[in-house]
């Protein structure tokens, strides 16, 4: 088959961390699926990572270039806000091999995807709505954004305009790396997340892949309701604190970096499970074997 694979820090040059994690993410799925005897083909701006065939992209219209390229199925990473468009362009052409465009489009919205994991019944971190919350230690974070991006802890429950406020949840801060499919949702990897504190900011530094966690059973399955109700597809990942309970913090219904410690351990060539999600004989289970800890700045 031919696949595209449209990670938009790469396909658009968009420098700094975000080029870094999407180049090591890009490395890593393509040669998945160049193992696996697939013919991969990516957007590029800038230099080219070490497998599948660059396309270069000109002026930097990812969503022109999706619309117009002809692939057998094709994948799109990209920041959540800007995703729902790219996945439409992907399926007007072709087989989408992650998550439909409602899906990103809700994930990408964390007040509205934490207002419907709440009505699911998941755990999540609540949501503060009144400034009268006695709480003492509040989260604050953009409505809208890529990670911990914007994340800071504040003493004051009142979010400035386009960001959410929600209870600061003591716990460890972990996520979980899964593929879903049409019949089945498959478990990969518990991460650890390597969060480190500069002045009020959550910075995510690397992951460590997997962490054996005793309340594992737990974690997955919070993590497979929150799936299902937001309905993702293929690859995803959703960050938990794991305190009094598993509390989903946010969801990402596309590849994460962890996919890079992911692919080191899972004993199965994640392009082949990612295959199977859309196309069926996703395995009830794949075996985990070893541990990596990587850091962003090493990649």
């Amino acid at each position: 088959m031919k696949i595209l694979i449209a990670e938009y820090a790469v396909a658009t040059g968009l420098g700094g961390t975000y080029e870094i994690e999407g180049r090591a993410m890009l490395s890593t799925i393509a040669g998945s699926f160049v193992r696996c005897g697939h013919r991969v083909v990516y957007p590029t701006s800038g230099p080219v990572v070490d497998a599948g065939v660059p396309l270069r992209l000109e002026h930097g219209d990812l969503e022109g270039f999706l619309s117009s390229i002809d692939a057998d199925a094709g994948l799109v990473v990209a920041p959540d806000h800007l995703a729902p468009d790219l996945i439409e362009a992907v399926e007007s052409r072709m087989v989408n091999l992650g998550s439909g465009r409602e899906a990103a489009q809700l994930c990408a919205d964390k007040l509205g995807c934490t207002l419907a994991l709440k009505r699911a019944g998941v755990p999540v971190a609540d949501i503060v709505e009144s400034p009268e919350c006695e709480c003492s230690v509040y989260v604050v974070k953009p409505r809208y954004g890529c990670g911990s991006e914007g994340v800071i802890i504040s003493s004051y429950p009142n979010a400035p305009e386009g960001c959410i406020a929600t209870r600061y949840v003591e716990g460890v801060h972990l996520s979980v790396s899964f593929i879903r499919g049409r019949d089945r949702f498959l478990p990969l990897t518990i991460n650890r997340q390597l969060i480190e504190m500069r002045g009020s900011r959550f910075v995510y530094a690397g992951s460590q892949v997997p962490y054996r966690s005793p309340r594992a059973d737990e974690i997955w399955d919070v993590a497979k309701r929150a799936a299902d109700a937001l309905g993702l597809k293929g690859y995803a990942g959703i960050d938990l604190v794991v305190g009094d309970l598993p509390r989903v913090v946010d969801v990402n219904a596309r590849l994460t970096t962890s996919i890079v410690g992911c692919a080191r351990v899972v004993r199965w060539e994640l392009a082949d499970l990612i295959l199977r999600a859309s196309f069926g004989g996703l395995p009830e289970r794949v075996e985990v074997d070893g541990e990596i800890t990587f850091r962003l700045d090493e990649l």
